[in-house]
């Protein structure tokens, strides 16, 4: 709880300090994983059996209180309980059919904007400016057109015309760039699919950043959170 705290008390300790604090827990899970009964943490404990020294997890509270605290909270080994939230790891970074799905979704977005039909709204409206100073410029040579007007009109039309043209250019190098992303699209997909993500063995730093917080549910079951938002139920293979 004090270590907790000073995390929280920008003032009495220096920022140095306070980064070598945060991390300072030797098991990544020390800092994320709580009781689903009583909403308490996890503490690692070592048992001795045989001379032989196993990890295991429990509830603080039922620890220091006892089953008056929290009666239902299990005992979890440290081996299937780490194995479960890599499998759960290995779950997301591997899950190849919606990354790859979202992928082609973005590229296709992207293609689509450049339309590969002749004509476009670019041209129309590039019409109806070229069409208008034509008419300017007949309208210049009746009676009484004023010069200041005719000469602030035509710069103004002549200014639209010049955006047009440049978007045409660029709608046309995109249109030409895209052909060329069209015929790498399925080497690249073809690739990603290809690609193993799988991370082997328990990694404390890749739990720091990936987990948000995992809960037990029961014991073959917890909850686990992601940094990114998903959320999903892992069971524990005892």
């Amino acid at each position: 709880m004090a270590r907790r705290a000073s995390l929280h008390r920008p003032s009495a300790v220096k920022k140095e300090e306070q980064a070598k604090l945060k991390f300072s827990s030797k098991y990544a899970l020390t800092d994320m994983m709580m009781c689903g009964e009583c909403g308490q943490p996890y503490r690692r404990q070592s048992w001795s059996k045989y001379g032989k020294k196993t990890g295991v997890w429990r509830c603080d509270n039922r620890l220091k209180h006892g089953t008056k605290m929290c009666k239902y909270s299990p005992t979890l080994k440290e081996e299937p309980l780490q194995a479960a939230i890599m499998a759960a790891i290995n779950g997301v970074v591997d899950n190849r059919e919606n990354f790859v799905g979202a992928f082609r979704e973005n590229v296709i977005r992207v293609l689509g904007s450049y339309s590969e039909q002749v004509r476009t709204e670019l041209d129309e409206e590039l019409e109806r400016w070229q069409s208008e100073m034509m008419d300017l410029i007949e309208l210049s040579g009746q009676a009484g057109t004023s010069y200041d007007d005719f000469n602030d009109r035509f710069q103004q039309i002549a200014e639209q015309i010049d955006v047009l043209k440049r978007k045409k250019l660029e709608e046309a190098e995109g249109r030409r760039l895209a052909g060329s992303y069209g015929q790498r699209m399925e080497q690249m997909d073809k690739c990603l699919r290809q690609t193993a993500c799988s991370v082997n063995g328990y990694d404390e730093e890749l739990v720091r950043k990936l987990l948000e917080h995992v809960k037990v549910i029961n014991e073959d079951k917890i909850n686990i959170q992601f940094k990114s938002g998903i959320v999903m139920e892992q069971r524990i293979s005892i």
